[in-house]
């Protein structure tokens, strides 16, 4: 099926940034919000028709839902109630959402799926190039996703909807957990740079050079440095000494993980590894 016109439902930081994309290889057919204003200023933004969903439905030949996931069913609901059946294909772009949500829309004769960028959207022109994006669906909605993962100049994988929630998680490690972690090192450090903002400041360059080797390396584990790849137990004892009881528990998870990982590298043996585990496990138990 030849991709001809696009269609967005959600004018937030996906949608918009979907739609750019979008608009800049023509075909875009328009883009809705939850209000008419919103969606109007959208239409303006992006030099198309202002319409609604019905609408949408009727001028599009693939719709993206980039609605937050737990709308994903009432707008399918909504479009299924006020649309007439036609063979669309109708993609969500959720990490953890199945294709039930979407079963309204199957019904009418719809072909449905998901798309998910692999991919932050927290910031302004988010990078899509290059990026991985994570397929689901009947075969005809696959054959459109991968069309437009190639227009977005994506890579397309698939991963089925019984392991959806495993593949959310891992991106959820990557980035969620990363941030949380980096947030912890900040109010740890904030003791002595007097704000969390100089905190930060401080630690950038760390996280910078980190970022670095990750960047240049193809595979994570390999770039890992500190008192635990060097099996320097003693280290690990004197820091768990002096952290607040409220980050212990994090430390030591990530602690034994990181064992874990040294161990593998053969940078410790696994006597210190059972050393650290010891003591990581009785200050998290």
């Amino acid at each position: 099926m030849a991709i001809l016109k696009v269609g967005i439902i959600g004018g937030g930081r996906v949608g918009s940034r979907l739609a750019a994309s979008l608009r800049e290889a023509c075909v875009l057919a328009g883009i809705t919000a939850a209000s008419e204003q919103h969606s109007a200023q959208l239409a303006q933004q992006f030099g198309v028709p202002a319409t609604d969903n019905a609408k949408l439905w009727q001028t599009a030949d693939v719709l993206l839902l980039t609605v937050p996931d737990r709308l994903i069913v009432t707008v399918a609901e909504e479009l299924a109630q006020s649309v007439m059946p036609a063979a669309k294909v109708v993609l969500h772009v959720s990490g953890s959402v199945g294709l039930e949500p979407l079963a309204p829309l199957t019904q009418l004769g719809a072909h449905v799926g998901s798309l998910h960028p692999l991919q932050s959207f927290a910031g302004g022109n988010t990078q899509l190039a290059g990026v991985y994006m994570a397929l689901d669906g009947d075969s005809e909605a696959q054959d459109a996703g991968k069309k437009l993962v190639e227009l977005f100049g994506g890579k397309a994988f698939s991963v089925p909807a019984e392991e959806r929630a495993a593949y959310h998680a891992a991106a959820c490690i990557c980035s969620n957990y990363a941030v949380a972690v980096e947030a912890m090192a900040a109010q740890l450090m904030a003791r002595w740079t007097g704000s969390n903002e100089a905190a930060w400041e401080a630690l950038l360059p760390l996280f910078k050079g980190t970022a670095a080797n990750l960047q240049a390396t193809q595979n994570p584990a390999a770039v890992l440095t500190g008192p635990i790849a060097r099996g320097d137990v003693s280290t690990v004892a004197k820091h768990l000494a002096a952290l607040p009881a409220a980050v212990i528990p994090a430390y030591c998870s990530l602690g034994l993980a990181t064992t874990s990982l040294a161990l593998a590298n053969g940078t410790i043996d696994e006597n210190a590894a059972d050393e650290l585990r010891n003591l990581l496990g009785g200050y998290y138990g």
